[in-house]
């Protein structure tokens, strides 16, 4: 038996030293596999662990060490993190993983070792373990964690208590039992805390977290030992990482913290870094203090204890380090200070100069930050913070400054749109190249949207320095937006609210500020050669394509107003947005189109009603998708009709309209002009002034289309004359333009003209009307009505007619009147 394990220790020692190169994962995978490791080894510990005689045997425990340290290093090796490396590597990693977990209470539990050499190389196989297991895939790592709590929650009470100190043994002196107290505060510290990313183990991690800070607000004596060790300078990171952790899911544990009375001074020490560490280890200690007091402040909804200390010492760090994650956290928490009123004495070109650093240099965190934000957040939260305030930079100073444009590739970067450092702008993806998932550690879902709250307050107070960046099709800012438009980055959005900890409001927010964004250029003043280059720009990153898609799979239908009403502003200067938008209306779109028309909120239909319109035209070629939304060539009437008859005047406005437009074709209502006669008919005489407007255009080049329905039409001839006084210029421009078309389709409606008195009315128009573009309307339908010769024999006596007949010439003469009326201009 001993000459056995003599043959096989220098074995475990040459394994163990060719694991630990990590040199080539793939060769090393293999060589595992041959080896049959470490299934092997596991078995072969439990053998050892089985046989009373064999741990009678003074080598015993050093057998299991070796075992148990090249197990390790198999946990460690970078092809548990690849399943491309082998087909089945995760699920070997799973098994052993396992395994040892059922074997490490037995490791734990053996008398017989001394030094406790065994306990030490077990507990940091467990470290090693968790730290890969947070790397691996979710299908591993949220199983394994799942049931480190569910099975093995023994274990953890077991590492707690190590942690703590609570477990002595006569045999081991002082230095010993704080060097395992430290390895177990480590071992406890990998299992709990959270995880970087937003991995399918973190909800796994969390039951973990539940336990541990469960056993710590019922133990107050475990607790208390635990506080005593973040002075230690060998446990205080370990330390602060479990009560992170643990107060991120008990709010218990978090009054109990606020409660305890050596908190705020260990608090303090850490952060003023009075604990001698090395460097390194500091910076990452400060940045945790700085996480946990954000995470109770956000927690207990007040300032953190030993707040004097805290708001200079965080006001320092934010200032002075060159760190970028503890700037960050130090941002974070002055703001949350700030909103509980507070005051944080921070000079604003101090600030700004912090931040501009901060945004320029490589980042690395050390933990997560509180609840879910990302490394980005604490700096977009104290900008935003600062800039509401009007304190530090103006905002016109900011608009201009080499910070904003910092900001913007920074945010770019996190969303995957760009790389990580400032490059130039036609560098950035082009619409149709394949993005990658935004990097959540750097900007949180919750971040995202405070960065845009940040530029629209930019955009708002200085609209015209942000706005020119919208009329460039290869800028970042346009790139930016359409990337948070973009269907690939609204389903990562989605899923990231996805359970019970998600906020269903946050996706359709994120959409329409983006969308309040795009809508600057046609809410402030712009002159129309600028205008018409951020329309085509918008149009070139096929923004209006993804409003649609944003509006189908994102948005509850109250909401789509603002999205539908910018696609309308877009499809009316471009008609290749109309295009877009019918080329992305499949199916599911339909549905929701068609949801949307007969739904009943009256300002979204609205807003769709002149999108349609828009969209007929443009063009011919888009009847098809018309006809197929409103129900096909039979439906299409009836679903009109109902729409013609909404209760909300809005509503019935726009039916009118896309009638209107639909109209302008020669097959724009196959087989429904017919049954919406009548009911347009109707409208002419409606109370609502922008319901007659867009009716007596509808009627108007219904007159254009007319063919067998004149006498319908004819009916309609004292309604018409009427609105000649309607008090909307439009809507007499629109009745001129329609009684012209009625004489010039059918010959016989001239009696109809003459007997109500159309001729002169037009010409008392033409003459008298205070608008020229009704006067130039009424111009236009005499001289098609005097094509008619009933009605060009029909004079009406007037004494004046010479004077009359020169301002009617005079007129022509300066508009350059065409000889005959067309569909009437909406």
């Amino acid at each position: 038996m001993l000459e056995g394990a003599s043959k096989l220790r220098p074995t475990l020692r040459v394994i163990g030293n060719l694991l630990s190169t990590r040199c080539d994962a793939a060769r090393l995978y293999h060589l595992c596999r041959e080896l049959e490791l470490p299934r092997v080894l596991l078995g072969l510990a439990g053998q050892v662990l089985d046989s009373a005689g064999t741990m009678q045997q003074p080598w015993s425990i050093t057998v299991l060490t070796d075992l148990v340290a090249v197990t390790t290093g198999y946990f460690t090796s970078d092809f548990n993190q690849e399943r491309s490396i082998a087909r089945g590597s995760l699920e070997i990693f799973a098994e052993a993983a396992r395994l040892f977990l059922a074997l490490l209470p037995r490791l734990l539990a053996q008398p017989m070792d001394g030094e406790r050499r065994l306990q030490q190389q077990s507990v940091v196989g467990f470290t090693l373990l968790c730290e890969s297991m947070d790397g691996s895939c979710s299908s591993v790592a949220g199983p394994f964690y799942a049931g480190l709590c569910a099975e093995h929650h023994l274990l953890l009470d077991t590492l707690l208590q190590g942690a703590s100190g609570s477990v002595k043994e006569a045999k081991t002196t002082q230095e010993q039992s704080e060097r395992l107290a430290d390895i177990f505060m480590a071992a406890l510290a990998s299992a709990c805390s959270i995880p970087l990313g937003r991995g399918g183990c973190r909800e796994a991690k969390k039951q973990v977290a539940q336990h541990v800070a469960q056993m710590l607000a019922e133990t107050p004596q475990v607790l208390g030992q635990l506080l005593e060790k973040l002075v230690r300078p060998t446990c205080s990171l370990n330390g602060l990482k479990i009560l992170y952790a643990a107060c991120h899911v008990s709010q218990s544990l978090c009054h109990l913290l606020e409660m305890g009375p050596q908190v705020p001074g260990a608090l303090a020490q850490l952060l003023k870094g009075e604990i001698p560490m090395p460097e390194p280890v500091r910076g990452q200690a400060q940045e945790a203090t700085l996480h946990l007091l954000s995470l109770l402040t956000l927690q207990l909804q007040a300032p953190p204890p030993g707040l004097d200390v805290v708001a200079l010492e965080a006001g320092e760090l934010f200032t002075r380090s060159a760190i970028v994650s503890l700037v960050s956290a130090a941002g974070f928490l002055l703001t949350q200070l700030r909103q509980h009123g507070v005051a944080v004495d921070l000079g604003g070109e101090e600030a700004t100069a912090a931040l501009t650093n901060a945004l320029t240099a490589r980042a690395q965190l050390c933990l997560p930050p509180p609840l879910g934000t990302g490394l980005y957040d604490g700096l977009l939260f104290f900008l935003l913070e600062l800039l509401a305030q009007e304190e530090g930079v103006g905002t016109w100073g900011f608009a201009g400054s080499e910070l904003w444009d910092i900001t913007w590739h920074r945010v770019a970067a996190a969303l995957g749109l760009a790389r990580g450092e400032p490059e130039m702008e036609s560098e950035t993806p082009r619409p149709g190249q394949p993005t990658p998932e935004p990097d959540w550690n750097l900007i949180s879902p919750q971040g995202t949207l405070l960065f845009l709250n940040l530029a629209l307050l930019v955009f708002t107070r200085e609209p015209h320095l942000c706005l020119g960046q919208l009329a460039q099709p290869s800028s970042l800012t346009l790139a930016t937006l359409r990337k948070l438009l973009s269907p690939d980055f609204l389903l990562h959005l989605t899923q990231t609210q996805a359970g019970e900890d998600g906020d269903p409001g946050l996706v359709p927010a994120v959409v329409l500020h983006t969308c309040q964004l795009l809508c600057f250029p046609f809410a402030v003043e712009v002159d129309e050669e600028t205008l018409a280059r951020m329309v085509e720009a918008a149009s070139e990153a096929e923004i209006p394509a993804h409003l649609l898609q944003a509006c189908c799979h994102h948005l509850p239908l109250p909401a789509t107003e603002l999205p539908l009403s910018l696609l309308c502003h877009l499809a009316l200067r471009d008609e290749r947005a109309a295009g877009q938008f019918v080329a992305v209306a499949s199916e599911p779109a339909v549905t929701f189109l068609s949801s949307v028309l007969l739904g009943t909120h009256a300002q979204p239909t609205y807003q769709l009603l002149a999108l349609l319109a828009q969209v007929a035209r443009a063009s011919s070629a888009h009847l098809p998708f018309l006809h197929g939304l409103l129900g096909g060539s039979d439906g299409a009437g009836q679903a009109l009709s109902q729409l013609l008859g909404h209760p909300e005047p809005l509503v019935r406005a726009g039916s009118c309209s896309l009638v209107g437009n639909l109209l302008r074709h020669r097959l724009g209502l196959p087989g429904g002009l017919a049954g919406l006669l009548e009911r347009l008919l109707e409208l002419l005489g409606d109370p609502d002034g922008a319901v007659r407007r867009a009716a007596i255009f509808a009627v108007g080049n219904a007159a254009y289309q007319a063919g067998g329905l004149a006498q319908g039409l004819a009916q309609a001839m004292p309604c018409v004359v009427r609105l000649l006084g309607d008090p909307q210029a439009r809507t007499r421009s629109n009745a001129a333009s329609a009684l012209g078309n009625l004489g010039r389709n059918s010959a016989e409606l001239a009696d109809v003209l003459i007997q109500n008195e159309v001729p002169r009315l037009l010409l008392h128009c033409a003459c008298h009307d205070s608008q020229p573009a009704v006067r130039e309307a009424a111009l236009i339908a005499l001289r098609a009505l005097s094509r008619q010769p009933g009605i060009r024999q029909s004079r009406c006596p007037d004494p004046h007619r010479p004077a009359r007949r020169g301002q009617v010439q005079g007129h022509g003469r300066a508009k350059g009147i065409p000889a005959a009326p067309g569909c009437c201009p909406q």
